[in-house]
């Protein structure tokens, strides 16, 4: 081989001991710079995460309707809620906290307060949720519940109570509240829409007569109730019983 041949192979070899050393260093800082980027992504979600967390138990407690709930709890979890949605916007967070501020609402105003400003919070809350999460029943029924506690007029808030009925129809969960709106809402409502909180108020029946008797006591006419239950003879006699039993 020739000295020009020798010296080409060199300069060539060199050549790949440079390129391999570059790719040796580009790679690990490619990584880093990975996953820098994925943990700057993920740290506000853990930061939310963790700043919801202790807003879980009062959340279940307003799903149970617990009497023990205290004004305290609901504080504490509208601070946390307020606080997550601060690292990271998320629709379920802001349905949660439009759920706490209209308990806040309704103990304000049981208390003789005004809760005109709880209700406008929940309505924001509630208006930024479904934004972000449209199919949210419960986004539209906590918007139809403070519609009307801000209106005082069941008729402006039939169209939200419709969009949770059509987000998810037999949710047990929610049926008692949308029975009692729409039970408030009769006269504005189509036939459709009746024969949508008929299925509710059975619904609710399947799971608790007396949560229906204490809807129909404060509606204070429970002759709606007891049509949506006429084909079950023996749930309409239970709700008969105990009504007549609890009435004034």
């Amino acid at each position: 081989m020739s000295a020009d041949a020798v010296r080409q192979e060199s300069r060539r070899g060199a050549a790949r001991r440079s390129a391999a050393s570059q790719r040796s260093v580009f790679l690990p800082v490619l990584g880093l710079a990975i996953g820098v980027v994925l943990a700057t992504l993920g740290f506000p979600r853990l930061m939310a995460a963790l700043y919801a967390m202790p807003a879980g138990a009062t959340l279940e407690k307003l799903d149970r309707a617990d009497r023990t709930l205290t004004p305290g709890e609901l504080l504490g979890a509208r601070e946390a809620l307020r606080l997550s949605l601060l690292w990271e916007k998320n629709g379920e967070t802001s349905i949660d906290l439009a759920r706490v501020s209209l308990a806040l609402a309704a103990r304000e105003f049981q208390a003789g307060g005004d809760p005109q400003a709880l209700i406008d919070e929940t309505i924001a809350a509630a208006r930024e949720g479904l934004a972000m999460s449209p199919a949210r029943a419960r986004g539209w029924l906590l918007l139809a519940e403070a519609t009307l506690a801000r209106s005082g007029d069941p008729g402006m808030m039939t169209g939200y109570l419709m969009e949770s009925l059509r987000a998810s129809p037999h949710d047990v969960w929610l049926a008692p509240h949308r029975a009692e709106l729409g039970l408030q809402a009769w006269p504005w409502l189509e036939p459709s829409a009746r024969a949508a909180i008929d299925e509710q108020i059975r619904l609710t029946a399947s799971r608790s007569i007396d949560r229906l008797v204490d809807i129909a006591l404060r509606i204070g006419d429970p002759t709606q109730i007891r049509e949506a239950l006429a084909q079950d003879g023996d749930t309409l006699r239970r709700f008969d019983v105990l009504y007549l039993r609890r009435r004034p």
